[in-house]
């Protein structure tokens, strides 16, 4: 084999495993678009990811007089699933928190924010 021919097949060889790695990376990146919608409270988002949904609240500083609430985490699809997160938490003012619910593909889903300091309800836009 000459050095052409060596060169050539070294260069097809690189080229295979760089396109097998790029492939295998865009596959594992499995999330989906954030579905958000905006309160004056903060914003709550969804979206799918690999083995279920991820869900977001971001506290927004003015509302409520700026201080901290305790919150939870519900996730509502629209075949009637209904799953809460781990439990309550509590979340200040400029912060976010997110909670993914590892339950598989239930087809759409949206998060459902409860404010346990307020007594307020909000969702995110459908995900899925």
């Amino acid at each position: 084999m000459n050095i052409a021919q060596r060169i050539g097949t070294l260069t097809a060889v690189t080229l295979a495993a760089v396109a097998g790695t790029v492939t295998f990376a865009s596959s594992a990146n499995a999330e989906g678009t954030w579905q958000c919608s905006h309160w004056y409270e903060g914003t709550a988002c969804a979206r799918t990811v690999s083995g279920g949904y991820d869900v977001s609240w971001y506290k927004q500083p003015e509302a409520d007089g700026g201080g901290a609430h305790l919150t939870e985490f519900w996730l509502e699809c629209l075949n009637g699933y209904r799953y809460n997160s781990a439990g309550a938490f509590w979340i200040s003012p400029y912060e976010t928190r997110t909670y993914v619910f590892s339950i598989g593909s239930r087809g759409s889903c949206r998060a459902k924010v409860v404010d346990y300091t307020t007594s307020k309800t909000f969702y995110s836009s459908y995900a899925g």
